[in-house]
């Protein structure tokens, strides 16, 4: 946490450190302290732990102003129709592939351990 709380540069910024990479399946620790772009990961699940802090997490609707990203992501300017949540230390959550979402509402910093997952076809 010391060092992505170092090398973060902003608060519209996500400062991401990848602690382990098993195959396609990278284990990394995401640094936030404001809101970042909406994002959508094409083709693989992500599996969310909150390591520290709170915020609303929007999930579904539709990802407007989609730009292709690096890797295999999407990332826009909002999203209309998704679904709020606040969620804080101690929760998990499954954003299922394909699926737009966004860190809105930051509460002072926002750390979670993420689990990015390649999904087949026929899953």
């Amino acid at each position: 946490m010391a060092k992505a709380k170092a090398e973060h540069r902003g608060d519209n910024t996500n400062t991401a450190i990848v602690l382990v990479s098993v195959g396609p399946y990278p284990v990394q620790l995401e640094y936030r302290t404001g809101t970042t772009a909406p994002s959508v990961h094409k083709g693989r699940a992500e599996l969310i732990y909150v390591e520290d802090g709170g915020c609303t997490l929007v999930t579904g609707g539709k990802l407007v102003g989609a730009k292709e990203g690096a890797g295999g992501n999407m990332s826009g300017t909002s999203i209309e129709g998704g679904s709020p949540r606040k969620i804080a230390k101690g929760d998990y959550v499954l954003v299922p592939p394909d699926t737009p979402h966004w860190y809105t509402e930051v509460q002072g910093r926002f750390v979670s351990i993420t689990l990015h997952m390649p999904m087949t076809a026929g899953q």
